[in-house]
Parts: C-alpha cells; sequence; structure tokens
C-alpha cells in the first residue's frame, strides 16, 4: 500500500522496518526521505531474533513452510483448523 501511495510512510513504520529488515532505522530513514523527530531507540532483542528468523525462512519450500506452520500451531496446543494460513502449492 505504500508502495501504491494508499498509506503514507511514516517515522514508525520505517523504525518498525528497519527492525525486520536488520538495519538502521536512520539510514532507512535517510534511504526513504523520513525525518525521524528522535533518535530512535534500538530494536528488543526478540525483535531482532524475529527478523532474522524471517529472513532465514525466505530460503523454505512451501512444504517446508506448511511444516514448520503445524509444529508452531501444535506447540501452541493450537488445533490444525485455526487460523489456518493458506501457503501457495508448488
Amino acid at each position: 500500500m505504500i508502495g501504491s501511495g494508499r498509506k503514507e510512510l511514516t517515522p514508525r513504520l520505517v523504525t518498525d522496518f528497519a527492525a525486520l529488515l536488520g538495519i538502521d532505522a536512520r539510514d532507512l530513514a535517510a534511504l526513504t526521505g523520513v525525518i525521524l523527530c528522535e533518535v530512535p531507540p534500538s530494536p528488543p532483542p526478540e525483535a531482532v531474533d524475529a527478523a532474522a528468523l524471517l529472513w532465514e525462512g525466505r530460503r523454505l519450500s512451501a512444504a517446508q513452510a506448511r511444516h514448520v506452520s503445524e509444529i508452531a500451531r501444535s506447540m501452541r496446543g493450537d488445533s490444525r483448523d485455526a487460523h489456518l494460513m493458506e501457503l501457495p502449492r508448488f
């Protein structure tokens, strides 16, 4: 939505995207032309770990991603039918 101009890129989104991408928010703000009113804090360790996990997940096949999703659901005690994520089948 940001790319199509339907949503504004805000300082908050810049800092969130920076944490997800694992780059400094000030660098991303400079690249996007968004002015940060204050120096953003470092992302919490959980966000850094989640970003690293998501980055590594890009290498999974659709079948592997489904398997990981099923394991995560079972670890949470969720039923198999709860919150099903439809992944493309290749």
